[in-house]
């Protein structure tokens, strides 16, 4: 790892902000997602091939803490769908480096929906790719890649990955 051997304590806190982040989403609480993330945090939700290729196309590019509101008060309150539930089933982050920069962690998931009168099915199955920064609030995000394996996803993605 770059940046020196990690220790317990910083793998702890990381893994509980991303347990706490997805819990936050599976409950629906979406008001207090942007909270996780720094006044310029970015969220980006992109296929893995354009991820590789390093092309800029991403399904969803939020570029501040505004944005996220933004896409909160959308999910929340302009936009009609069929209800459903998610669920987030996290891998344990594998941190990449530690140092004065932050932390860069990344983990797998996989978002799974159910409908009320219909089986669960994949939503979404890819990795995050994060950067955290030390605050005086704790971490916080500072930038965070969704990255989806498959080229195609449903057509309608309302709340956040």
């Amino acid at each position: 790892m770059k940046g020196g051997p990690m220790n317990t304590d910083t793998w702890f806190a990381v893994q509980a902000l991303l347990a706490e982040v997805a819990a936050v989403l599976d409950q629906r609480d979406l008001q207090r997602w942007p909270g996780f993330f720094t006044e310029d945090g970015r969220y980006t939700l992109q296929s893995r091939e354009n991820f590789d290729r390093g092309l800029p196309l991403a399904t969803m590019a939020l570029e501040s803490r505004g944005m996220l509101k933004d896409r909160v008060h959308g999910a929340l309150d302009t936009l009609f769908h069929d209800p459903y539930h998610q669920r987030h089933i996290l891998g344990a982050p594998r941190l990449l480096s530690d140092d004065a920069d932050g932390i860069r962690c990344e983990s797998s998931y996989l978002v799974v929906r159910t409908k009320r009168d219909g089986l669960p099915e994949i939503l979404s199955v890819g990795r995050y790719l994060d950067h955290l920064v030390r605050t005086p609030d704790g971490l916080k995000i500072a930038e965070r890649h969704a990255i989806f394996d498959n080229d195609l996803i449903p057509n309608s993605i309302i709340d956040p990955i």
